[in-house]
């Protein structure tokens, strides 16, 4: 085991590397960033680095705008992956969002794929041009890959994963990795290599985790289109921080092999990979490609399943949708701005015609109390490998900041202590089943929701004659959190995790941002909490300290692999949130 000093030294000499690879004409200038305000999202305007034209590409929302601009000759491959190589490097500056900058080596492909336009008139494939980042995670050939831990600083990739070769194959340029929680096991992205990534909306305020870096960046309009994984929330929270648009498919539906992982193996609960972008319609863009390049070649897991772009695009004759809403998870009652979302979603979308019933929360307790006895399995033996190797330490913020840093298999059982503290206060505590039953339990958990499903075909006063279509509900009961070093709930993740442990689809969506005179703070005795940790989320919340914090939503399809559905019904919300 090295010492203190040693692991230090070579955290700092990785991260002056990393500074190495952006230009100097790219770089701000040290004492401004000091200065700047809590949110950083205007600085690539005034910061000069950008041309009128590279901010113009920048600015653009939807990824197939780009596309399309691409292939009508009006932008080059290069100019694109300039603009966002630019942008990326600024968000770096600003939030940390970077592992790994690949500026050379995107504007080297983008140059390749001008040079096949210009030679053949044909483009390479339907992402031909579009930078697109990846989290950390995803390895690439020849590149360095740390996931966060000192002791792989210098370790190179010795091929790329299954994810990185289709993104090629389709004429995709990768221009940069983002920035990871040790061990992608917190909703903070820190590690002991990188630092901290900063929310570009609100500095003071968690980017989430573990694809944290991937939601920074998008924020920063440094990518396009990003590629996260995600298995208790690592890409619905950071989405959701930062006001973006995700998809939590499937597991098996998107190639992951090849890619670095904690957990590596563990098959009762499946990390699955997925876009996070700044608008619906560039999530469409990436499933469909990617399933157009048939993933199962790839990936022998991937499940062979083409994508069905008419559910995917549910246009104004798609008819009555029936949408039920969770109000709360019966564990932790939702921030009121978090209220104020859904009820005025369910407002618009009965104005656009569409059924809206209440949905009763599942059980939760028990799902959650199954989830962390899962990740309870490994011991923690994967990460303590890794982090002894180095001698670098536990950071506080892996799973439970409030204690102090133990080992995975120790911090586990703090979390599941004090979770289990709360459920029982609910008094729906599920009995503690040894590791050979946790897969019959997930599939007997799996069963009843199934059933419950379907039985929504026989609710009362139903307007159609089929089962609910989707569920609507918060990704999270708070907005994005102070840093986990700051007072703040913890073990909030119930609203992420039993939609894991079912494996159904996920989408999250903005429909707003806080306003202090809409979203108050209820005057003290107004609530009466569940539970310690849902008196402690409600305390948290001042409309004062989250203003203009961005709300975000999830929609939960009740069947796996409908994520083109899914998309379609993101869609017919998209439409009713912008009626007057």
């Amino acid at each position: 085991m090295t010492d203190h000093a040693d692991w230090q030294r070579r955290a700092a000499d990785k991260r002056a590397a990393q500074l190495e690879l952006i230009p100097p004409a790219w770089r701000l200038p040290a004492p401004s960033t000091s200065l700047l305000p809590s949110d950083v999202r205007d600085v690539p305007h005034t910061s000069g680095i950008l041309s009128d034209a590279e901010l113009v590409i920048t600015e653009e929302t939807d990824a197939q705008v780009v596309l399309d601009k691409i292939s009508r000759g009006e932008w080059t491959s290069t100019a694109v992956a300039t603009a966002f190589c630019k942008r990326a490097a600024i968000a770096q500056q600003l939030t940390n969002c970077l592992t790994e900058p690949l500026f050379d080596r995107a504007l080297a492909r983008a140059a390749e794929l001008d040079a096949h336009f210009a030679t053949t008139g044909c483009l390479v494939g339907p992402l031909h041009g579009l930078p697109v980042s990846l989290k950390e995670q995803f390895d690439i050939e020849g590149v360095e890959s740390t996931m966060g831990f000192v002791s792989r600083i210098g370790h190179v990739s010795q091929d790329s994963a299954a994810l990185v070769k289709v993104l090629e194959s389709l004429g995709a340029v990768i221009h940069c990795r983002t920035n990871i929680p040790q061990a992608l096991l917190s909703d903070e992205s820190i590690n002991n290599v990188f630092g901290r990534v900063l929310n570009p909306l609100n500095t003071a305020l968690t980017a989430g985790g573990s694809s944290g870096g991937e939601a920074a960046l998008l924020a920063m309009r440094g990518s396009p289109l990003g590629v996260g994984t995600d298995l208790g929330g690592s890409i619905r929270k950071p989405a959701s921080f930062c006001g973006l648009y995700s998809l939590r498919p499937t597991s098996r539906r998107l190639p992951y092999a090849g890619a670095s992982n904690t957990f590596d193996g563990a098959e009762a609960l499946e990390s699955v990979v997925g876009p996070m972008a700044t608008s619906l319609e560039s999530l469409r863009v990436f499933m469909r490609a990617v399933i157009s390049a048939k993933p199962w070649e790839y990936d022998p897991r991937v499940v062979e399943r083409e994508w069905d772009d008419e559910l995917a695009r549910a246009r104004g004759d798609e008819g009555k949708k029936c949408f039920a809403v969770m109000h709360s998870d019966g564990l932790v009652r939702p921030q009121p701005p978090l209220e104020r979302g859904m009820r005025e979603l369910a407002e618009k979308l009965s104005a656009a015609g569409h059924e809206v019933v209440e949905w009763e929360p599942l059980d939760h307790a028990g799902a959650q109390e199954l989830v962390s006895r899962i990740f309870d399995a490994d011991g923690g033996e994967d990460v303590r490998r890794w982090i002894g190797n180095s001698g670098e330490p536990l950071l506080p913020q892996v799973f439970a900041s409030q204690y102090p840093a133990m080992s995975l298999y120790e911090s586990w059982q703090v979390s599941r202590a004090a979770l289990s503290c709360a459920l029982r206060r609910c008094g729906q505590l599920a009995h503690l089943a040894s590791a050979p039953q946790l897969n019959k339990r997930r599939d007997a958990y799996r069963q009843r929701f199934l059933s419950t499903y379907l039985s929504t075909r026989n609710r009362p006063d139903a307007q159609t004659n089929r089962p609910i279509d989707a569920i609507i509900c918060p990704m999270c009961p708070h907005l994005a959190a102070p840093h986990l070093d700051s007072p703040r709930p913890a073990g909030l993740i119930t609203y992420t995790t039993v939609w894991s442990l079912l494996d159904l689809p996920c989408y999250t969506f903005p429909v707003g941002t806080v306003d202090p005179k809409l979203d108050p703070k209820p005057p003290p005795g107004a609530y009466e909490p569940m539970s310690d940790i849902d008196r402690d989320n409600w305390e948290v919340y001042s409309p004062e300290r989250f203003e203009r914090a961005p709300i975000v939503l999830q929609l939960v399809s009740p069947r796996r692999f409908r994520e083109d559905e899914l998309l379609g019904l993101g869609e017919v919300i998209e439409r009713a949130l912008s009626r007057a």
